[in-house]
């Protein structure tokens, strides 16, 4: 067992990265811990992603020894890589080492106590309504029990640890008891799972051996791996504004600030626009990081020398990039009209989107910038403020598109200090007509508030397959069966696809609605999907029907109607 009775910058790089290991063993457990028998549960692949991302900014640290500064990269990591809901929350959890480890060389074990507990205030705090029976739930009994555990005479990293995991497992056992939905599913909750892994692997790490003269190479991390549905591509390169067939160099550093106080972000961006575009510049307590594109990376450098010292420089050859990547799809497109026009725009629009059809309907409104959302939507926050830096507006507002989105991209408005907005539309649905209710002519408020009331009356269905046998709200579910899903809940199940289609459009109609929009997923389906509707439209003819392929994953039908 660890001797060691305190945490220094070794043995805090080594707890995260026993519970970055134990984690990715487990995530497609925690995926598997889904309340509805969908294939789209992604929570144990968020939170390793996200932490994944927080020990890679860890890692490039210069000083490996220096704890505080540990902490402030894992913290300034973990804000930029956060993926989801639940990892948006894990970045917040986790602010609570940079808290308490501030001014320390090394913490015992009634600070680590400190940490998870203040790391649990600041999660509460930044969810603005939190629910019992979830991660929350976990993380704040886990706190408790470490901080009983700290107060008891001689008690040790590994007593405060042990007592964390203990508690947190009792309080995992009962989130069904406060959430009805993981009761009926017959699941606890999949966040709190996930931290649960995190903190055993910090405990194991704690009951090993101690660390010696190990090289950080030997810890084995190396780059995340993930199946190409599991995570956004990072944004791919449009051709360059500086000439035909000049790609020129993807260039991103960090720097460190010499002065917290000092706001460099406008006279940094400033500059480095005269070099280049793609321009990112995100500013934390410590770093400000940068990303250009730019013909001349020596003397983008050179500008971030001139407000301090740089780390994590990374330089990358596009024209060569470019030649191996012709014909890979783009994971993140910018409409003409945005970041390569010459006029700067008072206000655009963005919208995370899932679904190539989707997405050709999205661009033919209006939309600036167009974020992939993959298989399961979950961008990262810097995926998201990649994207807004890029178009060329005063203002932008971003249609999120979907409930697991939403957390990341209002952690992207606080870092954009003030240039960012989101309108809350939680499926394709309502981002469509919340995009149709956008005028650039008026103001920006008034823009946000007529977006949300028309997100508000788009009423959304979507048709998919079970992955497993469940009983859900009296509805007897197998294995194959179809589920239809109405505002995020299960309305209905039967074996026939057509049949449930047909069931839930006459649902939508006998509601009164005007116009129904429906995207099927692919060519498969396009008979099945025009021939129900032409059926319902001799029934009901006062309603028009839309009917468009979307090609989006998971459901077979996505149907907005109003």
């Amino acid at each position: 067992m660890l001797q060691q009775d305190y945490v220094d910058g070794a043995l805090f790089l080594h707890l995260l990265k026993a519970g970055h290991d134990e984690l990715e063993k487990r995530k497609d457990e925690v995926n598997a811990l889904n309340v509805f028998p969908v294939p789209d549960g992604d929570t144990g692949t968020n939170m390793f992603l996200t932490l994944h991302t927080g020990l890679e900014h860890v890692l490039q640290c210069s000083d490996k020894d220096d704890l505080p500064k540990l902490a402030q990269a894992l913290s300034s990591g973990l804000l930029m890589g956060a993926r989801g809901n639940s990892g948006v929350i894990l970045s917040q959890l986790f602010r609570g080492f940079q808290s308490v480890f501030l001014g320390r060389d090394r913490s015992d074990a009634r600070q680590l106590a400190q940490a998870l507990t203040q790391g649990v205030q600041i999660a509460y705090k930044a969810v603005s309504r939190p629910v019992e029976g979830t991660i929350l739930t976990v993380a704040r009994e886990s706190a408790l029990g470490a901080d009983v555990a700290s107060r008891k005479k001689d008690a040790t990293l590994v007593h405060v640890m042990e007592a964390a995991v203990n508690r947190g497992e009792q309080a995992l056992l009962h989130t069904p008891d406060l959430l009805p939905i993981l009761r009926q599913a017959g699941v606890v909750d999949s966040g709190g799972q996930g931290l649960l892994y995190i903190y055993k692997g910090f405990l194991q790490a704690l009951m090993s051996e101690p660390l010696l003269d190990r090289s950080w190479d030997d810890l084995g991390f190396r780059p995340a791996i993930v199946r190409r549905s599991e995570a956004l591509q990072l944004p791919a390169i449009e051709e360059s504004a500086h000439g035909e067939g000049e790609f020129g160099y993807c260039t991103e550093f960090l720097i460190r600030r010499s002065d917290a106080a000092q706001n460099v972000e406008e006279p940094l961006r400033d500059a480095l626009l005269q070099l280049g575009d793609s321009l990112l510049v995100v500013q934390t307590d410590e770093w400000v990081k940068v990303h250009v594109h730019t013909l001349h990376p020596g003397a983008a450098l050179e500008v971030g020398l001139s407000f301090g010292s740089l780390n994590g420089i990374k330089i990358d050859n596009m024209t060569d990039q470019h030649a191996k990547r012709a014909g890979a799809q783009m994971s993140v497109s910018i409409a003409q009209e945005g970041a390569g026009s010459p006029h700067r725009a008072k206000l655009a629009l963005a919208a995370v989107v899932s679904g190539d059809g989707i997405e050709e309907i999205y661009r033919g409104i209006g939309i600036q910038a167009i974020i992939k959302g993959g298989f399961t939507m979950n961008p990262s926050t810097e995926e998201l403020l990649t994207t807004i830096e890029r178009i060329s507006a005063d203002q932008i507002i971003l249609l999120p598109n979907h409930k697991n989105v939403l957390m990341a991209a209002e952690q992207a408005c606080a870092v954009m200090s003030g240039r960012m907005h989101v309108v809350p539309a939680l499926n394709m649905g309502s981002g469509l007509g919340a995009a149709l209710a956008f005028d650039p002519e008026r103001p920006l408020f008034e823009n946000i508030e007529r977006m949300t009331e028309a997100a508000l009356r788009v009423r959304f269905a979507a048709i998919t397959a079970s992955v497993r046998d469940a009983s859900y709200n009296g509805h007897a579910i197998g294995e194959g069966d179809y589920l239809a899903l109405y505002e995020g809940e299960i309305a209905g199940s039967n074996p026939s696809r057509s049949s449930l289609y047909r069931e839930v459009l006459t649902n939508l109609c006998e509601e009164g609605v005007e116009i129904c929009t429906v995207f099927y997923a692919d060519e498969s389906l396009r008979e099945e999907a025009f021939g129900e509707a032409e059926i319902l439209l001799q029934a009901y003819p006062e309603v028009t029907f839309e009917v468009h392929r979307g090609g989006q994953p998971i459901y077979d039908y996505l149907i907005a109607a109003e």
